[in-house]
Parts: structure tokens; C-alpha cells; sequence
């Protein structure tokens, strides 16, 4: 059985320095609004800039985190290994600071046939002393799966929870129910489809835009779980209205936007969508600034920060929908 409680969790955006170092005080203060909005738990992922951070950094960070939390709000890690060495030593430091749960991540540099992954999960599993979420995300990773083939996954113990990004309905949907019969609750990893996921029986959903719009977010599942349908279809439009143009930096009509988006959820799949884009967090990192958190907006290289005519397109968007408050 999962120890990750149903709802919608935060993907942490890791505040840095103006000079790219970690900034401890503007993560407690992330934290720290996390909890106090009600959110399920946090989660270091890929929009937390983990791919670049040293393992040195990561440690620091989680092991910050599990002593400010002290189990206020569960507490997820992400790991994005290729060996399966690597992965098992940072889920033991996850273990050993107190965090409920590792997500992993299987990137892809070779090619992998299925087993393998099974060996890389299984192992895991069987060692790695805590609860394992399995995060498919095939456009970022390069591992793509069947969904049968992460049934089979989410069968082995210790497998109890998954983060699942696909932009598909047909994908989610069959997923979602073969996997109805396991010992795994699932989350969809964006805010923008979290009415469509609770309409498949996932839990919550794992995403940045909670820590922007925590509000709405946490009222889509109230409403949904009270069977005020059409209250929560509502706000689910209004979240994907700002949401696609926060998460994908365009400057367009949001109705266009939100009509493009749920097009490319209904169409064949097809896994470029994610691919193709640039990381939403500078931008929604200045969003999080612009709604009073005490951080910076610098990211990590390669990666620059938004432009200052940037943060004003951010600053419109987040006042016509209702969450900045000046």
C-alpha cells in the first residue's frame, strides 16, 4: 500500500543564488507555503533543475527539506539515473532523511528492452528500503513503454505509486485501467488534465502549477470528490487557460492555447509534445516570485532566466486569472 496520502503535490522550483548556488532559505520558504495551502506533499523532480544539480547538492537539499518538514507533508525525491548503482545510493540517502517515497526515472543514452527495465525497477524494489513511485515521462526520459508494460511494472512490490506525464487520453485511459487491479496509486503529472485524471481514477496529480494556483487546484478535487462536476470542470478550464501559456512560455490567445493543447490530448499519440519544448520553470519560477515567495529566478546553465519583458507577459497572465493579488 502506498504512504503517499491522495491530492495534489508541489513540484518544488529549487530556488538559487543570483550566482546559480543553492538557496536554502527560499526553499524553506517554498516549503513552508506548500504546506500552509493545504497541498498533499512536495516533490524534487525535473522542474526542481535535479538533472543539474551534483549529487552533493541533491543531498543537501533533500536532507534540508525532511528536517524543516519533520512529516508535515510527505516528502517525495527524484531520481534520474542511468546505472542502477547510482539510483539505489540516492534513494539509501532518501531513505536515511526521511523521505516517504524515491520517484524514478529511467533515462535512456542505449537502448533498453523491457526487461532490463524490469531488472533496473525490481532491483530497486527489493533494496532500496522505501516506497518506489514509478515516473513514466517517456518524452523527457526516451523510454517509451507500452501500457501493458507498466502494469507489469507497477506490479512489483515496493512499486506503490506512479507519476504519469503523457499528453494522450487514449494512453492514460488504458493505462490507468490495467492497472486498476494493482497495489499503485496514480497521479497525473500535470495540472492542466488533473480533471481528466480524476475522471480515470488517478489520485491527485504531482506539478508545479500547485505551488502557483494551489487554490484551484486543491477545488478541482474538492468539487470533483463532492460530484460538483461541472464547478470542477470549470476551474480545471480556468487552470488550463493560464496554465498552457505559463508552461510553454507562449504568448498567445488562451482559448487558442487551451484548444491546441486538448487537441493534442485527444489526437493519436504521439510523444514530441514535451520534447519539443523549452523547461517551463523560468518562467514559472519569476510566476512564484511575482506572488510574493521570497526567491530568485535564476536557473541553472545551459538555462538562462526570463527577460524582464517576460516577467511582465507573466505578471498579466497570472492577474487575468485570478492569482496575483496586488
Amino acid at each position: 500500500m502506498s504512504r503517499l496520502p491522495e491530492g495534489n503535490y508541489a513540484i518544488i522550483l529549487l530556488p538559487l543564488t543570483e550566482d546559480r548556488e543553492l538557496d536554502l532559505k527560499g526553499l524553506s520558504a517554498e516549503i513552508e507555503y506548500a504546506i500552509s495551502r493545504k497541498l498533499s506533499g512536495i516533490v524534487f523532480g525535473s522542474n526542481s533543475e535535479f538533472p543539474y544539480l551534483t549529487p552533493e547538492e541533491k543531498a543537501k537539499v533533500i536532507k534540508h527539506s525532511a528536517e524543516l518538514i519533520k512529516g508535515r507533508i510527505a516528502l517525495v525525491a527524484g531520481i534520474m539515473s542511468f546505472g542502477t548503482k547510482e539510483a539505489l545510493e540516492f534513494a539509501q540517502m532518501a531513505k536515511s532523511a526521511g523521505c516517504d517515497s524515491v520517484m524514478v526515472t529511467l533515462p535512456i543514452y542505449y537502448d533498453l528492452d523491457f526487461e532490463s527495465v524490469k531488472r533496473h525497477y525490481d532491483y530497486l524494489a527489493r533494496n532500496a528500503g522505501l516506497e518506489i513511485t514509478f515516473y513514466y515521462v517517456p518524452d523527457c526520459s526516451g523510454l517509451a513503454l507500452r501500457p501493458e508494460d507498466i502494469a507489469e511494472l507497477v506490479s512489483i512490490p515496493g512499486i506503490n505509486s506512479m507519476k504519469l506525464t503523457v499528453i494522450n487520453r487514449e494512453f492514460v485511459n488504458k493505462t490507468i485501467q490495467l492497472c486498476w487491479d494493482k497495489d499503485c496509486r496514480i497521479f497525473i503529472g500535470t495540472g492542466l488534465l488533473l480533471y481528466e485524471g480524476l475522471q480515470l481514477d488517478a489520485k491527485g496529480c504531482f506539478c508545479p502549477l500547485n505551488l502557483i494556483a494551489p487554490e484551484d487546484t486543491n477545488a478541482v478535487i474538492e468539487m470533483f470528490s463532492n460530484r460538483k462536476l461541472e464547478q470542477a470542470f470549470q476551474i480545471q478550464e480556468k487552470i488550463r487557460s493560464a496554465g498552457v501559456n505559463l508552461s510553454t512560455g507562449l504568448d498567445t490567445d488562451y482559448e487558442t492555447a487551451k484548444n491546441a493543447f486538448m487537441a493534442i490530448y485527444n489526437a493519436p499519440y504521439s510523444s514530441a509534445l514535451i520534447r519539443n519544448m523549452r523547461p517551463p520553470y523560468p518562467i514559472l519560477k519569476e510566476a512564484l516570485r511575482l506572488k510574493g515567495i521570497p526567491i530568485s529566478t535564476q536557473v541553472r546553465l545551459p538555462y538562462q532566466r526570463i527577460r524582464e519583458e517576460q516577467s511582465e507577459w507573466v505578471k498579466k497572465v497570472l492577474k487575468d486569472h485570478g492569482w496575483l493579488n496586488l
